[in-house]
C-alpha cells in the first residue's frame, strides 16, 4: 500500500491540481470528514467483465474493526475474479486528495466514512455509494472519575475531547448521544477540545487533559488498566442499530461501466466478513498479514468477541434504505448535509444485487 498525505478533508481552498477539479466551495467545517480513524489510470473495464485489479483509495489505514475493506478484495477476491494485492490500495489519509484522485480516474473506488461520501453527494459531486465494509465499530463514550452519565457532558466544568465538526469521530459521538436521547449533540457541549485522532484522544483521557471522549473500547480499557477510574457511558455497537460508519463509493459513470467489478469487490467484502468471523485464527492471521501495526493479541481477542456479537462486519450486505436514511438524517442534524437527500440519491443498488447473486451461485 502506498501512503499519501495526512487527513485534512476538503479545505476551503481545494486543490484543483492540473485543473481536474476544485473543491474550494465546500465549507471549512468539512475539514475532518473521512478520517478516525496511485496513480494508476483507471480500469477501462466493461460492464460484463471484471477488472481483476481495480484501484482502491482509502482515507485511513485499515483497522481490525473494519479489516474487510482490504482483506475482502485481497483474501476473498479470487473467488469473484479479482487478483488484488496491497499494491492496489492507496492510503491517501486525506479526503481531499482521495476525492480528487477518484474524480480524475486515478483511483476507481473510494473508501471512507459514510458521512464524507454523503457530504460530497450533497454538494453535487458525481458519486454514489455501492457497498459498506463497516456498519459499526467498537467506539464508546468514556469518562473518568465522577463523569458517569451523558448529562454530565453538558456540565460547563466537564472537558470533552471530540473530533472536528464533520469528522467520523464526531458522527459516531453524535449517534451515541441520539441513541441515548441526550437532547443535544457534540456542537452543544460547552467545554470541548478538538482532537482528531482516537489515539490522541486516548492519551488526552489518560493524562487528564479531558474528562470524557469518544474512543475505541480497547483504548478505554487500556486507560482503565492505567488509571482504574474509567466509566463507559455509551457504546456505538449494539446501541445504534442503523449506523453505517464506512462505505465504498465511485463515480457514477465508472459504476455504469463497471458493475461487474464493483459487484466482485462487494461480494469479496461480504464473503471475507463471513470468513473472518468464522475463525479467530483466520481473523488474527489477516490482521497480522494486512495491518502494519496489528493490536496486541489480548486486544484482538476482545475485539473479535465484539465483532462476533454485534452487527459490525457486513455479512449480509448491510445496506438498507433505513440505514441510509438514518445517516442522511444524522448528517442533516449535524448541519453537514443541506439538501433533502433520499437513499436513491446516494446509493447504486446494482453492485450489491449482483454480489448477492455471485454469493449464492
Amino acid at each position: 500500500m502506498a501512503e499519501v498525505s495526512r487527513r485534512e478533508f476538503l479545505r476551503r481552498s481545494g486543490i484543483g491540481a492540473g485543473g481536474v477539479v476544485t473543491l474550494g466551495s465546500l465549507s471549512a467545517l468539512l475539514a475532518a470528514c473521512g478520517g478516525d480513524d496511485e496513480e494508476s489510470g483507471g480500469s477501462g473495464a466493461t460492464e460484463n467483465k471484471v477488472n481483476p485489479t481495480p484501484t482502491i483509495g482509502l482515507s485511513s489505514s485499515p483497522g481490525a474493526s473494519y479489516l474487510p475493506v482490504i482483506a475482502g478484495p485481497i483474501l476473498a477476491g479470487s473467488q469473484f475474479g479479482l487478483k488484488m494485492t496491497k499494491d492496489d490500495f492507496t492510503i491517501f489519509d486525506s479526503s481531499t486528495t482521495l476525492t480528487q484522485s477518484t474524480l480524475s480516474g486515478q483511483a476507481d473506488i473510494a473508501g471512507q466514512s459514510t458521512i464524507a461520501h454523503l457530504l460530497l453527494i450533497d454538494r453535487g459531486q458525481p458519486f454514489k455509494l455501492f457497498a459498506t465494509y463497516s456498519l459499526s465499530d467498537d467506539f464508546v463514550i468514556a469518562g473518568r472519575g465522577d463523569i458517569k452519565t451523558i448529562e454530565q457532558l453538558k456540565d460547563p466544568s466537564t472537558v470533552v475531547a471530540s473530533d472536528s465538526p464533520g469528522g467520523a469521530g464526531q458522527a459516531v459521538f453524535d449517534a451515541m448521544l441520539k441513541a441515548n436521547n441526550a437532547g443535544f449533540l457534540v456542537t452543544d457541549i460547552p467545554k470541548k477540545i478538538i482532537v482528531e485522532s482516537s489515539g490522541e484522544r486516548t492519551s488526552a483521557l489518560a493524562s487528564g487533559d479531558c474528562d470524557a471522549t469518544v474512543i475505541h473500547i480497547v483504548q478505554a480499557n487500556a486507560v482503565q488498566k492505567e488509571t482504574g477510574d474509567v466509566n463507559i457511558i455509551a457504546k456505538l455497537y449494539g446501541e445504534v442499530p442503523n449506523f453505517m460508519k464506512e462505505a465504498y463509493a465511485a463515480r457514477t459513470d465508472w459504476l455504469d461501466e463497471n458493475i461487474e467489478t464493483a459487484a466482485a469487490v462487494t461480494a469479496s467484502v461480504i464473503q471475507n466478513s463471513r470468513d473472518l468471523l468464522a475463525s479467530y485464527e483466520d481473523f488474527e492471521a489477516a490482521c497480522e498479514q494486512l495491518m502494519e501495526e496489528p493490536p496486541p493479541k489480548e486486544e484482538l481477542q476482545e475485539l473479535f468477541d465484539i465483532l462476533k456479537q454485534n452487527e459490525i462486519y457486513p455479512v449480509d450486505g448491510g445496506i438498507t434504505d433505513e440505514r441510509l436514511q438514518y445517516m442522511i438524517d444524522l448528517g442533516k442534524e449535524e448541519g453537514i448535509i443541506e439538501n433533502d437527500l433520499t437513499p436513491d440519491d446516494v446509493f447504486d443498488p446494482r453492485p450489491l444485487e449482483r454480489a448477492m447473486e455471485l454469493l449464492e451461485a
